[in-house]
C-alpha cells in the first residue's frame, strides 16, 4: 500500500487574527493522530484497484451508475450505467453505447456525499422520514510544492477560530507529506450552515493562509493542484 508518511508530529491550535494559541493533543481525543499515515487519495484508490482486479473484481472506470434498479417487490436488484456517445441535445453518436444493468444480490453505495442514487433510495423507501436534517460542510484542499528546509514529513497541524467567527463551523488542516519532492496538503473545511449570507468559503481559505502562522509555509513554494468536495457533517456544533 501506498503508506510513505507516518505521522510523527501533531499540532492544534486555535487561531486569532494574528496568533496561534496552542492545544495539547491528548491521547485519545480525536486529533491525535499518531500510528496513523498521511495518504494520497488518488495513490491509494489506485491501488485498491489493483488489488480488487488482481482478485478478480470487475472494475469499470468511466461509467457512472445512473439509476437504481429495483425488483417487482420494491428491493434492490441493482444500478444501470450510463448511456455514453451522445451529442448535446441528446441524440446518439457514431459511438453511443448502451448503459448496461448490473444485478447484484448485495449493492452497496458509496458515492459520497448526498449522490443522486442514495437521493433515489432516501425517496423510495422514506429514509429521511424520522431523521434530523443532514448538514453539510464544503472542503477546499491544496496541494504545494513548498522550500525543502520547510517541510517536516508527518507534521500534522490542525487549527479552528480565524477567520471564521465564533457562530461559523469549521477549521484547517496542513499535512507535510513524504514525497520526492518537498509537499504539503492544505484545506479549509466550512459548514454550510453559516449564518452570513455574503461569506464565501474559498475567500475565507485565502484569508487562513495569510495568517502569520501559516504563510512562512507557504512563502517562495508553488500551488500545482487544488479541488473541493462536499462533506456530511453531524453531532454537537
Amino acid at each position: 500500500a501506498p503508506l510513505h508518511t507516518p505521522v510523527t508530529h501533531d499540532r492544534f491550535g486555535i487561531l486569532t487574527k494574528n496568533y496561534r494559541i496552542p492545544v495539547p493533543v491528548l491521547p485519545g481525543l480525536p486529533m491525535q493522530n499518531h500510528g496513523n499515515y498521511v495518504v494520497r487519495l488518488g495513490h491509494v484508490v489506485e491501488w485498491l484497484g489493483e488489488q480488487a482486479e488482481a482478485l478478480g473484481v470487475e472494475l469499470y472506470p468511466g461509467y457512472a451508475a445512473a439509476e437504481v434498479l429495483f425488483h417487482e417487490d420494491g428491493s434492490v436488484k441493482g444500478i444501470a450505467t450510463n448511456d455514453v456517445g451522445i451529442h448535446k441535445d441528446g441524440s446518439p453518436k457514431d459511438i453511443f453505447e448502451r448503459g448496461m444493468e448490473l444485478h447484484a444480490k448485495v449493492t452497496i453505495f458509496g458515492e459520497g456525499c448526498h449522490g443522486h442514487l442514495a437521493k433515489q433510495l432516501y425517496k423510495k423507501f422514506n429514509l429521511r422520514e424520522t431523521c434530523e436534517p443532514q448538514t453539510y460542510a464544503i472542503g477546499l484542499k491544496e496541494l504545494w510544492i513548498i522550500d525543502e528546509k520547510k517541510c517536516v514529513p508527518g507534521k500534522v497541524e490542525h487549527t479552528v477560530g480565524w477567520p471564521l467567527d465564533r457562530h461559523t463551523y469549521g477549521g484547517s488542516f496542513l499535512y507535510h507529506l513524504n514525497e520526492s519532492e518537498p509537499m504539503v496538503a492544505l484545506g479549509f473545511v466550512v459548514g454550510l450552515d453559516y449564518q452570513n449570507p455574503y461569506l464565501s468559503p474559498f475567500k475565507e481559505f485565502q484569508r487562513w493562509k495569510h495568517h502569520p502562522s501559516v504563510a512562512p509555509t507557504l512563502e517562495g513554494g508553488n500551488r500545482i493542484a487544488y479541488g473541493a468536495r462536499a462533506l456530511n457533517e453531524g453531532g454537537f456544533q
